[in-house]
């Protein structure tokens, strides 16, 4: 086995494994600070590359199988197949790509995200917020901020010494986990297609399919001898059943012309002269 074809096998698994974990890790802090992104698109992203893991394992394993009978061609299923993975991470890098850019839209999202919080007085989701990033409020640490009530709002400032608002680290990291998304899907569709085009382009199932071409045809100039000897036999048997076999060709050929002509028999001239006396003796006794 190749290199190349050791780190398809083993080191395409690992990348797949590898990406899981980074789409595991941007769907726990979606989670954790209850960023405006979907959890269904985190969790899809999450489930990619396990699904074209288990894809490629049964494409791979079709085209070992095709190798040993006759040359491997794409199929209607594996084509919908690999066309329903391509529509799934165009979905998903499509969606992941809305939450990175243009950075004005995503004020919206926030702006919301932090008003339910309010509303609901979730003051431990806000308070999460702001002491991972360090900050108080959304736009300004004024703005809504932890602790709630009827307190001046600039006491999280007060009590935690800290001067800076949640408004650009929370949108930074909605970016950044909507990136690792988009890295996803991206590196998910490259390993896939560079496995393809290396499993269809493998020299050991080209080897394959070689030898089992000039099998074929070995195969065939094989049983094409055969039936010309079998010709062969065939009228020897036919000539020898109606024809002896006669090692001088011209003594064959005069045989042939010899059992071609009848033989003629001819009256000789001493009988005819017998038969004409015989003739005048009988006339003279009649008369």
């Amino acid at each position: 086995m190749t290199g190349l074809a050791r780190f398809f096998l083993i080191g395409g698994p690992l990348v797949l494994v590898l990406l899981t974990a980074v789409a595991g890790y941007a769907y726990s802090q979606i989670r954790y600070l209850g960023l405006p992104i979907p959890d269904a698109l985190a969790l899809f992203t999450v489930v990619l590359p396990i699904i074209t893991g288990i894809s490629m394992q049964g494409i791979y394993g079709l085209i070992q199988r095709a190798s040993k009978t006759e040359p491997f061609q794409l199929t209607l299923p594996l084509v919908a197949v690999l066309g329903f993975q391509l529509f799934y991470e165009t979905v998903v890098g499509t969606l992941a790509l809305t939450y990175i850019v243009p950075p004005t839209s995503l004020l919206c999202g926030l702006d919301d995200m932090w008003a339910r919080l309010y509303v609901a007085n979730n003051g431990r989701a806000v308070k999460r917020i702001q002491d991972t990033f360090d900050c108080c409020g959304l736009r300004t640490i004024k703005d809504r901020a932890y602790p709630f009530g009827h307190q001046a709002a600039s006491q999280c400032a007060n009590l935690f010494e800290r001067t800076g608002s949640c408004l650009g680290p929370l949108r930074k990291s909605e970016q950044t986990q909507a990136g690792l998304l988009l890295m996803v899907a991206i590196l998910v569709f490259v390993v896939k297609v560079m496995s393809v085009v290396f499993l269809l382009t493998n020299p050991t199932m080209s080897h394959a399919r070689t030898s089992r071409a000039f099998k074929r045809i070995t195969n065939r100039s094989d049983d094409d001898e055969e039936d010309s000897r079998a010709t062969m036999r065939r009228l020897i048997e036919e000539s020898a059943s109606t024809e002896p076999y006669r090692d001088n060709p011209e003594e064959s050929a005069d045989v042939n012309r010899t059992e071609s002509v009848a033989p003629r028999v001819q009256p000789s001239a001493l009988l005819e002269g017998h038969n004409e006396w015989r003739d005048e003796e009988g006339q003279e006794r009649n008369s």
